[in-house]
């Protein structure tokens, strides 16, 4: 019985998994830090249980650190097995003892019998809960390592663990794999609804909450400024009364088409309501920003609207502001405002831009 003191680590450790494994998602998802934080939480917790082993004997450990390894290259990817394999090696490394060399080959056996399970086994098998339980099955064979103590002593404790390793990795892995995939879900619908929130219908482009939480999210580039494009359609009140309100929103869709083809990947474009949008550039140069605002009033103005067979010109309105200081955003659509207020005093179908200090002394020079 007392061997299955083996088991109270990881029962303790999974109550906390759901929480653990949501803090990274949501921390790191979709970044180049996730399989490196998922390997790190994995690494953490096969040290845990190898400084809280079973005792075997002089020297000799046994804990659940294959069943925790196995997981992390399973559910994480192979970069997080490798670093939570760094983990584990180093840290039976530092225990020492006589079954080091055992520890270690044990723990590279798993990890090499867990990449090669997940690359040309699991695609053959359909339901996942299945390759989880024959995947706990396969790196159990590391348990093969401790022969390279002497015969005598690894037969016995052979015969004697092999069962419990198996059960525990079995189980292990099928609990593991259904709370990691049941969090993942959760996490992926759940930024679906998130990202669904922030969308105008319409469009499909940001609204102000979205907009909001990704300039909030970007970095501005200090050296070469930031700016903010604030526009509306001229006339749209008259395209809705001449053409109906289906036109109208036709109308909105197609600027809002246009000009997300043409703009860089980092510009956070977003419908405020009504016929406003407005597009936010992290990275610009002063010099750059009038002839932007340009080429955006121009894509807009140089080819008509069609619609049910009527063919109408549309133009916009654009003011922007560009800094190289940090701007709240709402200060930066007011001075927007006031300059889109100035082009259509002007006329419409333009674009008016101010600067700040820093913008005027670099045009300047």
């Amino acid at each position: 019985m007392s061997h299955f003191q083996i088991l109270l680590t990881p029962s303790i450790a999974l109550m906390s998994l759901a929480f653990l494994f949501n803090v990274v998602l949501r921390r790191f998802h979709g970044t180049r830090y996730e399989a490196p934080a998922f390997g790190t939480l994995f690494g953490i917790a096969i040290v845990v249980g190898m400084i809280n082993p079973l005792s075997l004997g002089e020297g000799l450990i046994f804990d659940t650190r294959t069943l925790l390894l196995g997981a992390a290259t399973t559910f994480a990817g192979p970069v997080a097995g490798v670093v939570a394999l760094v983990f584990g090696v180093i840290c039976r490394l530092v225990l020492g003892g006589a079954g080091v060399t055992s520890g270690v080959v044990g723990l590279l056996t798993a990890f090499g019998l867990a990449l090669a399970f997940e690359r040309y086994l699991r695609s053959k098998i359909s339901y996942p809960a299945v390759g989880d339980v024959a995947l706990g099955a396969v790196i159990t064979l590391s348990i093969g390592a401790i022969f390279l103590i002497p015969f005598d002593i690894a037969l016995g404790l052979f015969l004697e663990i092999a069962p419990v390793l198996l059960i525990c990795n079995v189980v292990g892995i099928a609990v593991i794999g259904m709370v990691f995939r049941r969090e993942k879900r959760y996490f992926e619908a759940t930024k679906a609804l998130e990202e669904h929130a922030r969308r105008d219908p319409l469009t499909n482009l940001l609204n102000r909450r979205g907009l909001d939480a990704h300039v909030g999210e970007s970095r501005f580039d200090a050296q070469n400024g930031h700016a903010f494009f604030f526009f509306d359609i001229d006339n749209f009140i008259r395209i809705n009364d001449s053409y109906g309100h289906d036109a109208g929103d036709a109308t909105l869709a197609i600027i809002a088409a246009r000009l997300r083809n043409s703009l860089r990947e980092e510009a956070i474009f977003a419908r405020h309501g009504g016929d406003e949008f407005s597009i936010y550039l992290p990275s610009v140069n002063a010099a750059d920003v009038e002839g932007i605002a340009e080429r955006l009033c121009g894509l807009v103005s140089d080819k008509p609207v069609e619609r049910g067979g009527t063919s109408f010109d549309v133009s916009i309105s654009m003011g922007v502001f560009w800094s190289r200081v940090h701007c709240p955003l709402q200060e930066m659509i007011n001075q927007a405002d006031t300059q889109l207020m100035m082009a259509k005093n002007k006329g419409k179908n333009r674009a008016q831009v101010t600067y700040s200090a820093e913008g005027v002394n670099a045009l300047a020079a």
